[in-house]
């Protein structure tokens, strides 16, 4: 078997708080742990509280919760803006989008981590929040959107279309306490006053079966949604599209994962049968797991992410495992695309070679997990797709790679370049380089062509103690098509992600190392070309049970 399946348990909050915090009995529940699998098993569990003590309330499930204005954002804080002010458990997995009418109109979304007190028991629900700003970011509204039928929604993306309607999309399950994951969905909401009020979930993708111990299946796993619109004022304008990895197990055993898509044409009231994109290919896609389907039919994937161009062409990139000079998980990133809304697809094309993101180019956390040398939470290669909106058929694609693989990593961000609708594509641009680490990369091309690049950059002063140190960079090209970058910090203040209360690693030489930050951190581009920013932050120390560790927090940074 070229990949681990399925783990046999899941360690959701070792040593969370504190070792006098103990888990209640484990959850039945298991998690496909693939690295390109971004789901992460931690939507509700329960943690026993010391004798005596009580917890925070959660919150809203649904509704306006708080908002962040100029008076109640912490000293600390300044110079960024503070998103979030829902609770106290982490926030991550970050998005954010600009209205391309009116740039006053912003909205980020992560998720949220509400927690509850139950007798003893301190219970942890996660949803994806809202926080919205209608003045360029002087203030912000947190808003849970409403579940419906759901009790977890994840994965979160934002996006505007052409006519002022805020979308989002997030996967979902009917997750209970300590229960299975059960049909893991796409859904989709929409809000028409700017993400204050938001429409119930409707389904995309409707999964199947239940994460649990033992054979079962089948088992229809839809993770890592992504999604946007076309507003290019085209005869396809305010169509919106959807892609995701769609898991098959079946009996315990992994099947498949191809990429699917659905699209909306009548503002997300309905949506398409799904279907398979990641098509087949003779050079890229040789090597198969199970046999399943076509022969060479690209079906091993992960990270997909749609993106319009100028003319209406629609994009899909995603990392796939199956070239035939991969090896240890190794991925290449490949790119499909359709002229007619979604109809019919050409490609796959290869946008980048073999990565050297596989299972022996980086060091493992507790999880399994590749992490960065001196940090525990997991990574990967994944990055983002953008369109020129200036020249129609240029592309860039920004991931990771590890130029040192081994234990001790070194990874850099890179770009490659196609002009000719993705047919074809340039060797890697190196973005910046410099002796620490640098993932997660989001890129955007605002409205004068010029591409930038933001992501988690650990390039900053080290703090005494404390290993795992970061910040959020932006890079911005100096010309137009990209050939050089000017970079700058976004942060006022460093993270320290060895010093968490929240995943603290068990084991490790440094106990509160965090596991998981999140897996993707969005920047994109207003119609003014500002250029927005969003990350996991964990500059805030908070004290609860006797233990003071970093926060995660959703922040967010303008460029002008």
């Amino acid at each position: 078997m070229r990949r681990v399946l399925l783990a046999v348990a899941v360690l959701l909050v070792s040593a969370l708080l504190s070792t006098s915090l103990t888990l209640a009995a484990p959850r039945d529940a298991t998690e496909p742990i693939d690295k390109r699998s971004g789901f992460y098993s931690f939507e509700t569990f329960r943690v026993s509280l010391p004798s005596g003590t009580s917890g925070p309330g959660r919150g809203t499930i649904a509704g306006i919760v708080c908002t962040q204005s100029p008076g109640t954002q912490p000293a600390e804080f300044a110079g960024n803006w503070l998103l979030n002010c829902d609770g106290i458990g982490p926030h991550n997995e970050n998005t954010i989008a600009v209205n391309p009418n009116n740039a006053a109109q912003i909205a980020a979304g992560s998720h949220s981590y509400l927690i509850e007190q139950t007798g003893g028991f301190l219970n942890f629900h996660v949803i994806a929040a809202a926080y919205v700003s209608s003045n360029g970011g002087a203030s912000w509204t947190n808003v849970h959107p409403p579940l419906g039928r759901w009790q977890f929604t994840g994965d979160p993306v934002l996006f505007f279309d052409d006519s002022n309607h805020l979308y989002y999309v997030n996967l979902a399950d009917h997750e209970g306490q300590g229960g299975p994951f059960t049909q893991v969905s796409i859904i989709a909401q929409r809000s028409s006053d700017n993400g204050l009020t938001w429409t119930d979930p409707v389904t995309v993708a409707k999964g199947q079966g239940a994460i649990a111990f033992g054979p079962g299946g089948p088992l229809v796993f839809n993770d890592k949604p992504w999604a946007t619109a076309d507003t290019t004022g085209g005869p396809r304008n305010n169509w919106v599209y959807v892609t995701y990895t769609r898991f098959l197990f079946f009996q315990g055993s992994y099947i498949e994962s191809p990429i699917y898509f659905s699209r909306s044409t009548n503002g997300g009231k309905t949506w398409s049968t799904p279907k398979e994109i990641s098509g087949t290919s003779a050079a890229l896609c040789t090597q198969q797991i199970n046999n399943s389907g076509a022969a060479n039919r690209c079906d091993e994937n992960q990270f997909s992410q749609p993106v319009v161009a100028p003319d209406g062409t629609l994009y899909v990139s995603f990392l796939n495992e199956q070239n035939p000079a991969s090896t240890d998980f190794r991925d290449q990133v490949l790119v499909v695309k359709s002229t007619d809304g979604g109809t019919t697809w050409t490609g796959p094309y290869a946008a980048s070679g073999v990565i050297h993101d596989g299972a022996n180019d980086y060091p493992l956390n507790t999880d399994g997990r590749q992490r960065l040398t001196g940090c525990a939470f997991r990574t990967h290669a994944g990055g983002a797709v953008a369109a020129d909106p200036t020249t129609a058929g240029r592309l860039y694609y920004v991931y990771t790679e590890n130029t040192t693989p081994g234990a001790n990593t070194q990874t850099d961000i890179m770009v490659v370049r196609s002009d000719n609708g993705g047919v074809t594509w340039t060797g890697p641009l190196t973005v910046n380089t410099s002796a620490a680490d640098q993932i997660y990369p989001w890129a955007t091309v605002d409205g004068n062509g010029i591409l930038h690049v933001g992501y988690i950059d650990r390039d900053r002063a080290p703090v005494a103690g404390q290993p795992c140190v970061y910040g959020f960079t932006l890079s911005s090209a100096t010309s137009s098509p990209a050939a050089g970058f000017t970079h700058a910090a976004q942060e006022s203040a460093v993270s320290v992600a060895s010093n968490s209360r929240w995943f603290r690693s068990p084991t490790t030489a440094v106990p509160g190392n965090t596991r998981f930050i999140g897996d993707y951190f969005q920047i994109t581009a207003g119609p003014d070309l500002s250029i927005w920013s969003t990350w996991t932050d964990m500059r805030q120390s908070v004290t609860l049970f006797g233990l003071t560790a970093k926060d995660q927090d959703a922040v967010a940074e303008q460029k002008p």
